[in-house]
């Protein structure tokens, strides 16, 4: 009779083994944290001059190390119906970096430049045109005397980021502390409501409502086993999609700092 014990490691090798060959076949996302460096309807941003030489030393730092996972695919915060005209932008840059979109900087000189390197072929807008009311819920919490505190924190700490040295905030956003205080700051906006109402839960749904939809919007791009994608978005929806593709089998998440050491 064949002792227990041996048929106990045997399934558990073979367990193992099936556990990582499944895991070879999902798809690698990397889900890199961005500032929006210009042009951007976030409350609270972060301007720099990309010519700066500083500042072109440290974006040539991150595009280095992007290009070191090796994309075939790039995901960016432009809405999906404008994918034609960014690629048209996208096909001239690679001739010639002076070619630009008319969005936030970091799609020009991150996200097209890995691009370039990496020899993407596409980029792909995931981003949805869904607003929320974010200054209605800022005003009632700075009435509530339980609130305000919490929220004026909240905002320095926001504030002092977008002034730090750029490697700094992509470091920060990027990091799972950061990702779990975006989540605490927007549960805690879902909170305001005035009696007999839930103001907040209806607002931040909204905003819920658009990473959702910008999650749809990646499911829907055609991918194979082999593609490895690389998502830029702003850091709040960064702290999103890493909930919503740590939860699907289909996708991998690679851990950004396995690739940047800011």
């Amino acid at each position: 009779m064949t002792n227990p014990k041996y048929l106990f490691l045997l399934f558990f090798f073979l367990g193992s083994f099936f556990a990582e060959a499944q895991n070879e076949e999902r798809i690698k996302v990397l889900n890199f944290a961005t500032s929006h460096l210009t042009n951007t309807s976030d409350a609270y941003s972060s301007y720099v001059d990309v010519n700066k030489p500083e500042v072109k030393a440290d974006i040539g730092r991150i595009v280095a190390q992007l290009v070191e996972f090796r994309p075939t695919v790039i995901c960016v915060e432009i809405v999906p119906e404008e994918d034609e005209a960014t690629n048209k932008t996208y096909q001239a840059y690679l001739k010639d970096q002076t070619n630009r979109v008319n969005y936030s900087e970091e799609i020009n000189v991150i996200a097209f430049e890995v691009g370039r390197l990496a020899g993407v072929e596409m980029v792909y807008g995931i981003d949805a045109r869904i607003g929320f009311n974010y200054p209605k819920l800022i005003e009632m919490a700075k009435r509530q005397d339980t609130s305000r505190e919490f929220l004026e924190e909240s905002i320095k700490t926001v504030e002092w980021i977008n002034a730090q040295p750029l490697l700094r905030q992509f470091e920060v956003y990027n990091s799972e502390e950061f990702k779990s205080e975006t989540f605490n700051f927007y549960n805690f906006l879902a909170t305001m409501q005035s009696p007999g109402n839930n103001e907040g839960a209806e607002i931040i749904s909204d905003f819920y409502k658009r990473n959702l939809s910008m999650y749809a919007n990646f499911s829907a791009i055609p991918l194979e086993k082999d593609d490895r994608v690389l998502i830029i978005l702003g850091g709040t929806h960064t702290a999103y999609f890493d909930i919503f593709l740590k939860h699907n089998p289909k996708y991998k998440l690679i851990d950004a700092t396995e690739y940047t050491d800011f």
